[in-house]
């Protein structure tokens, strides 16, 4: 899973991912004096909390009703063509 670590990039390659194939994380400066396995599992924590599945959007009551309107005028659009095409007797 980790591919290699640089002073100031550190890269991860996550295959089992279904959104990322590969996670490039910048280094601050300020912290590249640090521990380099405690860097390693920071950024393994925080691309493994991240390939999480997204949360669902929730359908507001204005949207609902907004397709339900829809919906309703392509019926009655679509009933009214086929009065004007009976009347015309093109069917």
């Amino acid at each position: 899973m980790l591919k290699g670590v640089n002073k100031q990039i550190l890269e991860i390659t996550n295959p089992e991912s279904p959104y990322f194939e590969k996670i490039i994380f910048f280094v601050r400066p300020d912290s590249q004096g640090c521990d380099d396995k405690a860097i390693k599992t920071e950024a393994e924590k925080i691309s493994t909390s991240t390939a999480l599945r997204p949360p669902k959007q929730k359908r507001s009551i204005k949207r609902i009703l907004l397709i339900a309107l829809y919906v309703g005028l392509s019926v009655l659009c679509s009933t009214c063509v086929a009065f004007l095409l009976k009347d015309f007797n093109i069917i």
